[in-house]
């Protein structure tokens, strides 16, 4: 039996999640037992099935759980005399602490980033400067939407770069991107209850709209990207997607499949809403005009500083289309902004003094530089064991390998070797992974010296895995 306190912080999925973890170290739930079918356990337990598959996806990609193909999931065979504590008294925490430390040569994590390629030294400066020169602004707690003189350079570099057409009212300051999506939630909330996403997709987007009480739809995805026509098969009511380079399949949406979804939106009268993520991440080829370009009045724009400067600023911004405003306002209504004033202040001196654009293009051109050699090794040692996705774009590669091994194995034995890997097991949701082993490799963390090395690391741990080729 397993009861969901709805008002605590702590998410749903972690609830359920901890509570099965903790009836299989105690030895409640034998191994080689199935576990309920996500549907049955939503039904019993009145959430929603996306719910459920989080938490199993949680527990199989930390090895306690196993899938049986078109079966389910099974209880996994754990050595439980090895644990140092009694686990029969843990209880449910208000957060999951993922471990900080973890040891490894070579890290290809997705989403860290070498601190050779941050300017820290600008940065350092200007905060000292924001000190000096700011002292009055820094005893108040700022605008809900945010420091207007950001605003104003963040449109201006949108403008330039991305074409995105808004005025400083449209923007709105948040603290990382699944802030904007909540934002973008609780705005829709009246227009809609269920929003289409890519499947696979980004796990953290699957998270907010789950806890904010969503149907999600899952739709499949094709050679150009999401299929609009089982969109258009739905009933969604917006629709969340990451056209300039997907989440985690790297695939780049074309304008004639980007058309197709802005008339999508207006037959409908839906939102889109656009996450650009790393649209300035671009290599070897030219980048495509955002969506809000080609719809302002239908598309929520989401953007970050996380992936190109630094994750710790915790600074992202959202372009809402005019009707949205006045919705926003009242939301917003006696809130002040959740990004420091000094970070914001910071951030616009960054940006006139022209850093930003400088900054851009040198950790564009170290970016392509590791993302070239990340694949040229990765093809020269694994040749037709593998096949690669997301290449020209971001900061990861998908890649799809031909092993007898599952995706934890394969993760495991690259950690054994020196190597760190995020699993990519969360990102699917109904799309079939069968036949397939897929690991998410991100190459902003490792300087191109080591990359052939890491390679190599991950060769020897993965060699016996292999499927033979015939010669």
């Amino acid at each position: 039996m397993f009861v969901l306190n709805e008002k605590l912080k702590t998410p749903l999925y972690t609830q359920l999640y901890e509570q099965i973890r903790v009836q299989i170290l105690s030895g409640h739930l034998s191994h080689d037992t199935k576990i309920p079918s996500s549907r049955k356990l939503s039904n019993d337990l009145q959430i929603s099935r996306t719910t459920v598959e989080m938490a199993y996806q949680q527990l199989y990609s930390e090895g306690y759980i196993y899938s049986k193909s078109r079966v389910g999931y099974y209880i996994e065979a754990l050595d439980l005399d090895s644990a140092s504590t009694p686990l029969e008294s843990a209880v449910i925490p208000t957060e999951v602490i993922q471990p900080t430390n973890i040891q490894g040569k070579y890290d290809l994590r997705y989403g860290k980033l070498d601190p050779k390629l941050i300017p820290f030294s600008h940065w350092q400066r200007l905060i000292n400067k924001c000190i000096r020169e700011e002292k009055d602004n820094l005893t108040d707690y700022g605008a809900p939407n945010g420091n207007i003189g950001l605003r104003k350079e963040i449109a201006r570099y949108l403008h330039d770069y991305r074409g995105v057409k808004c005025s400083v009212e449209q923007i709105i300051l948040t603290s990382g991107t699944q802030h904007s999506l909540t934002l973008a939630c609780q705005l829709l909330k009246e227009k809609t209850d269920s929003i289409a996403v890519e499947d696979p997709g980004f796990f953290g987007a699957h998270s907010v709209f789950a806890n904010a009480g969503f149907t999600i739809l899952p739709i499949p995805l094709n050679h150009h990207g999401l299929a609009v026509k089982v969109l258009a098969a739905t009933k969604a009511g917006a629709v969340y997607v990451t056209p300039s380079h997907q989440f985690p399949t790297g695939r780049i949406m074309p304008i004639t499949r980007r058309l197709r979804l802005v008339a999508w939106a207006r037959t409908n009268n839906t939102f889109i809403i656009e996450d650009d993520y790393s649209s300035h991440l671009r290599y070897n080829v030219k980048p495509i005009q955002s969506l809000q370009s080609l719809a302002s009045d239908k598309v929520i724009y989401m953007g970050s500083f996380s992936k190109s400067l630094l994750p710790s600023l915790r600074t992202a911004y959202v372009v809402l289309p005019e009707q949205l405003i006045e919705s926003s306002r009242t939301l917003q209504s006696g809130i002040p902004s959740s990004v420091p004033h000094i970070i914001q202040r910071s951030l616009e001196y960054f940006m006139q003094e022209g850093h930003w654009e400088r900054h851009l293009r040198k950790m564009t051109r170290q970016l392509r530089k590791r993302h070239d050699i990340l694949i040229g090794f990765l093809r020269t040692k694994f040749k037709d064991h593998i096949s690669i996705s997301g290449m020209n774009a971001g900061v990861h590669l998908l890649v799809e390998v031909d092993c007898l091994a599952s995706e934890q194995e394969l993760i495991a034995a690259a950690g054994r070797k020196g190597v760190q890997i995020r699993s990519s097991g969360n990102l699917w949701m109904s799309q079939s992974k069968e036949g397939k082993v897929n690991v998410l490799l991100g190459f902003s963390a490792l300087s191109p010296e080591l990359i052939p090395k890491a390679v190599q690391a991950l060769y020897n741990a993965w060699l016996p895995y292999l499927c033979d080729k015939p010669l």
